[in-house]
């Protein structure tokens, strides 16, 4: 069974972007010790998230860790990674069978990378005021070719896309599904996380995809 997920992050991303799967895994883990979540950065240098929170990865690009799924957030930084080619390329050198994760903005990599022509995937869609478009309509600018979706959770089989800003957590359910875990281990941590009826919730704006 799948085990290892690994969650990059910079400067400035998004906290709920990658805490919120990260904080589902953590649940997950009590009951399955084996489960292991960690943190990329693009160096071993501490990553300044946002409100402040200062991080310490793990792992660097560099050290190539091996993983089941990489999951990429959003957030204002994910503005100037897209421009991160050692990112890009990392992305592009992962092995087909490592599952590519997104929550938010962090699809741009996905669709800078050119891993999203003629796929199906979805971003944030609301704008904030910060924002001259939705980031939506910023990923369809970004990858011409990708199919845009508007679901919450869209699972085309090796790429999982995340919508808005707390859609992680339902990613991170989802993610749980993906490794392997049946439908009862999954509602054990939605009750231990009191999410039972927002998991629920999330069932009708997910779309699995050749799975």
């Amino acid at each position: 069974m799948k085990k290892r997920l690994g969650v990059y992050i910079c400067d400035n991303a998004e906290v709920i972007d990658w805490a919120g799967p990260t904080g589902v895994f953590a649940v997950a883990k009590r009951m399955d010790p084996e489960l292991e979540t960690f943190i990329i950065a693009d160096t071993m240098a501490p990553v300044m998230a946002t409100a402040g929170l200062r991080v310490i990865p793990k792992y660097g690009l560099n050290d190539n860790p091996s993983m089941d799924a990489f999951l990429v957030p959003g957030g204002i930084g994910l503005r100037s990674e897209i421009h991160n080619k050692r990112l890009i390329n990392f992305v592009k050198a992962l092995p087909e069978e490592t599952m590519l994760v997104s929550v938010c903005t962090g699809s741009w990599v996905y669709g800078v990378a050119g891993l999203l022509d003629g796929v199906q995937a979805t971003n944030r869609k609301s704008q904030d005021p910060s924002e001259l478009i939705a980031p939506i309509d910023r990923l369809a600018q970004i990858a011409p070719k990708c199919i845009i979706d508007r679901h919450r959770v869209v699972d085309t089989g090796r790429i999982v896309t995340g919508g808005g800003i707390t859609s992680g957590i339902e990613v991170g359910f989802h993610l749980l599904k993906r490794f392997g875990y049946d439908s009862n281990f999954v509602k054990k941590v939605a009750h231990i996380m009191e999410y039972e009826k927002q998991l629920e919730l999330m069932q009708t704006d997910l779309v699995e995809i050749n799975n």
